[in-house]
């Protein structure tokens, strides 16, 4: 199953966390992997390219991981187009977890 967190702070997203393999199908041909994994590597991209924020990101493709996470000083403008990036990946990631429960789960954690 793949477990995919996003971070809030003060009701903004901040960051995501995603782990593990959805077991759908077999390495090449799991639908349910790939469209997680093109959702979050679009939201990573969306955020350099569109939002023009620097994400900190740490990934391992073996064990399925990937995290990335705002950096803290961000101005107005720009924290507000990072939001909105990740707002539709975790849109999309939700749409996806409700096709397919046995094999996403995606949930929220706050942070102070």
């Amino acid at each position: 199953m793949i477990r995919v967190a996003f971070f809030r702070k003060e009701g903004r997203i901040v960051g995501f966390e995603s782990e593990g393999h959805a077991g759908y199908a077999e390495s090449g041909g799991d639908i349910v992997c790939a469209g997680v994994s093109a959702l979050l590597i679009s939201c990573v991209n969306g955020l350099e390219a569109v939002a023009h924020v620097e994400p900190i990101v740490r990934q391992n493709d073996e064990i399925g991981y990937l995290r990335a996470e705002l950096p803290e000083a961000l101005d107005e403008a720009h924290a507000h187009d990072a939001g909105i990036v990740l707002a539709v990946a975790e849109q999309g990631l939700h749409s996806i977890a409700k096709q397919y429960p046995d094999y996403v789960r995606v949930i929220t954690k706050n942070r102070r």
